[in-house]
């Protein structure tokens, strides 16, 4: 520092203290753009979960016969045919925002199951008659899409709050096969039904965030409807706790639960399916 009889110069001392304001200034830019950069991590623009669920399962179904107006018997597809009542299966998750308040997410999950056993108790599925121990091979297959439009009442940094209108498309197939008796005498019968069903759904979800890494999700999606045919309803739900350990990086568990009803009078399928499956689920995510 140059020094005038023992003083420091009058450019020096400017010198210095413009130095100091250039550098609180930048310090101050600085905090403010973390700052506001930090309240928009919570509020993803775009993310992708690959979900496991472990799930027990409970289902029936009805054929009815052709040949009366009675209806069918209903059969248990896991106590009478012995199709597994626990089965994990993965499920994609995908979803984008629309503007601050609007957001778009598919999902598609697929059950497949499939046995063969001997039967303890007789078993009717349309026309035939299966009798007790009968050699009956089942399958029931069933695929899920799920496509909702959100809109936001509430988002702030740490929560978020909207509503829902959505399609929720069911593509099952159900078969038996096995020796029974029909109109005819004893047969051996192999059925198979095929149904798409689109159905429009009504729902809630939510977002809460304790802290900068935790965040508690939840959604309901609900469904009566009878039109053209179709005669059922829906209720499915999920709650969730996620870590998000990096930036663009998260997991969590939670749990899941649905539950479906579903009647058909159409030619193709007259009867009913009826599932409900629950349980634990764990996940990874991606989002920016």
């Amino acid at each position: 520092m140059a020094l005038i009889d023992g003083e420091p110069s009058n450019h020096a001392t400017l010198g210095g203290r413009l130095a100091t304001r250039r550098h609180g200034a930048l310090a101050m830019l600085l905090m403010g753009l973390v700052g506001g950069a930090s309240a928009e991590i919570p509020q993803d623009r775009h993310w992708a979960q690959l979900e496991y669920f472990f799930s027990t399962i409970r289902s029936t179904a009805r054929l009815d016969p052709i040949t009366t107006s009675a209806s069918g018997r209903v059969v248990s597809l896991e106590d009478d045919l012995g199709l597994d009542n626990r089965k994990g299966t993965p499920y994609l998750l995908l979803g984008t925002r629309l503007g601050e308040r609007g957001r778009l997410e598919f999902e598609y999950y697929q059950l497949d199951r499939d046995a063969t056993v001997v039967l303890d108790r007789e078993v009717t599925w349309g026309d035939v008659v299966y009798p007790v121990a009968a050699q009956v091979s089942s399958v029931l297959d069933t695929t899920i899409y799920r496509l909702i439009a959100g809109y936001s009442l509430q988002r702030t940094s740490q929560a978020e709050f909207g509503i829902a209108l959505g399609l929720h498309v069911t593509h099952f197939a159900v078969s038996l096969a096995g020796q029974g008796t029909a109109a005819s005498g004893v047969v051996f019968q192999s059925d198979r039904r095929t149904e798409l069903v689109p159905l429009p759904t009504l729902g809630l979800y939510g977002t809460f965030m304790p802290s900068e890494r935790w965040m508690l999700r939840g959604r309901v999606d609900y469904l009566s409807l009878d039109y053209k045919g179709y005669d059922g309803s829906m209720l499915n739900a999920m709650a969730s706790l996620g870590w998000r350990f990096a930036q663009s990086f998260g997991a969590g568990v939670g749990y899941r639960f649905v539950d479906y009803k579903l009647r058909s009078s159409k030619d193709d399928f007259h009867g009913e399916v009826n599932y409900r499956f629950k349980g634990p689920t764990v996940y990874l995510e991606v989002a920016f």
